[in-house]
């Protein structure tokens, strides 16, 4: 009777082992989870403080866009949509290619402005 005494405690005293190793390893896929679930959190902060602040430099481009276009052609066009098949992996390079075309623009609009001052005056 001792042996099946014996041989119980032992199986008990495994299985408690294992609970006790399960417990820590699951405490530690936790944490490690806790600590992923935190840096998505601040990717997906800076990924919609980026949208906002390229939906505002949008907004400010299109209005400089329609000064420098205010001459020329009819105010009020609407505005276009954001194409939602743009890789977000090229934003950088896609806000300074609006920047250029803008600052195109602007020459573009000074350069026919300068020249209808100098054929009215």
């Amino acid at each position: 009777m001792t042996d099946a005494v014996e041989h119980y405690r032992r199986v008990v005293a495994g299985l408690a082992e294992a609970v006790s190793e399960l417990r820590a390893r699951d405490a530690a896929r936790a944490e490690e989870l806790r600590r992923e679930l935190r840096e998505r959190d601040r990717e997906l902060v800076r990924a919609t403080e980026r949208v906002t602040l390229g939906r505002g430099m949008f907004e400010l481009r299109w209005e400089a866009a329609l000064q420098v276009l205010w001459s020329v052609e009819e105010p009020g066009r609407p505005r276009p949509r954001p194409d939602r098949r743009a890789d977000p992996a090229r934003h950088d390079e896609l806000e300074r290619a609006a920047d250029q075309a803008l600052e195109e623009l602007r020459a573009s609009g000074d350069r026919r402005l300068f020249r209808l001052r100098r054929t009215t005056d």
